[in-house]
């Protein structure tokens, strides 16, 4: 038979458990540094304008950071300039650095005076840059992880 202290014990118990609960899951993810390191023009047609992003991005944690997916938002000199999601996922190693690159194109009718306006401030030097976006990590119970940097970057053309 089960005495008063034990049915004590389980109450305080099941209490204990459903206040943990209401607190949320708990940020155990340091948030890494994303950065823009490079912008190439790459080939151009009629229509369209193709660009390559580089991205660097830093992990501070003691533990690989699994990535499912990366949004990202760029603006160059206040202006927008390209947004979207990588396709594939890739794992950042524990307290070290991951590369890679995303193609972007650009539709030429739509945003000719946008591109041109970026060729013509990249053939003059350095370009201020404002990266926005979050990671989507493969990790149990965590968030996607919101990232922000700003800078000044170079346009390498590929003409």
């Amino acid at each position: 038979m089960i005495g008063p202290e034990t049915i004590t014990r389980y109450s305080m118990l099941v209490s204990i458990c459903l206040l943990a609960a209401c607190a949320g899951p708990v940020t155990l993810v340091d948030s890494p540094s994303v950065r823009l390191t490079r912008i190439e023009s790459g080939r151009m047609s009629f229509d369209r304008q193709t660009f390559v992003l580089g991205f660097d991005i830093s992990n501070p944690n003691a533990f690989p950071l699994p990535v499912k997916e990366l949004s990202y938002n760029v603006q160059i000199a206040n202006q927008q300039f390209a947004s979207g999601k990588s396709g594939a996922a890739f794992t950042v190693p524990s307290n070290g650095d991951s590369s890679f690159a995303i193609s972007v194109d650009l539709d030429m009718m739509q945003q000719a005076s946008q591109i041109a306006s970026l060729l013509r401030a990249g053939s003059r030097g350095a370009l201020a840059y404002e990266l926005n976006g979050k990671l989507a990590v493969d990790i149990p119970f965590t968030r996607p992880i919101l990232f922000s940097n700003k800078g000044t970057i170079s346009l390498v053309a590929d003409l």
